[in-house]
């Protein structure tokens, strides 16, 4: 009996993994997993920038659970997210959103068909501040709607933009470059990150159902 097919989606921070995944799910009416959900059960590297200069061994990204978890839905088990503790059904296609996929031996495995979005940097650095500008503004709103002055809640903290900018120009853009040509060593498909999200699920569905043949 043939197993299910895991895809596996990877990209730099605000590379457009989440999107990805929904709608290529949405396609192949696919079961979901994201690599974030088990960041409290997962070992990570504490300092990137050393990891980085200590050689990047990909391995001390340690999600042993979720591997579990993509191993059985794999098998065609059903599992309980390790969040909203609901279940989760499995599917003949399973889409998870891992930047690392089989980068790690832990994943190697259970990765049929792994993609990578090549996102830009620049549309990568201004997603993830734009996301943290809408994020700051709704927690503000929500929090303070009744009190906060219309000058409160149309400033962000420009010291939050210019440390994430500092931060990104110093350390992470070296960071994302070699992440990235290192991660498309692991994949069978790269997709260019600079096209809409709704060509990209179509290019990555056909790819994806030709390997499944």
């Amino acid at each position: 009996m043939q197993e299910n097919f895991v895809i596996a989606i990877s990209a730099v921070p605000g590379g457009g993994k989440t999107t990805l995944v929904k709608k290529t799910a949405g396609l192949l009416e696919a079961t979901t997993l994201f690599f974030d959900d088990y960041a409290s059960v997962s070992e990570y590297p504490k300092d990137i920038i050393q990891w980085m200069n200590d050689g990047a061994d990909l391995n001390e990204w340690k999600t042993p659970v979720f591997a579990k978890d993509v191993a059985a839905l794999k098998r065609g088990e059903r599992i309980i997210h390790p969040v909203a503790n609901d279940t989760i059904e499995s599917n003949e296609f399973i889409v998870i959103e891992d930047p690392i996929g089989r980068g790690r031996n832990e994943m190697t495995e259970l990765i049929d068909f792994m993609v990578l979005i090549d996102t830009p940097l620049d549309i990568a650095l201004a997603r993830r501040l734009l996301r943290n500008i809408e994020k700051y503004y709704r927690c503000k709103a929500e929090e303070r709607l009744e009190k906060a002055t219309k000058e409160e809640l149309i400033e962000y903290p420009i010291e939050s933009v210019s440390k994430e900018l500092n931060r990104y120009l110093s350390e992470y853009r070296a960071i994302y470059l070699a992440f990235q040509e290192q991660m498309s060593s692991y994949c069978d498909l790269i997709l260019d990150g600079g096209l809409p999200s709704d060509e990209l699920a179509n290019q990555l569905v056909a790819a994806a159902m030709e390997k499944r043949k």
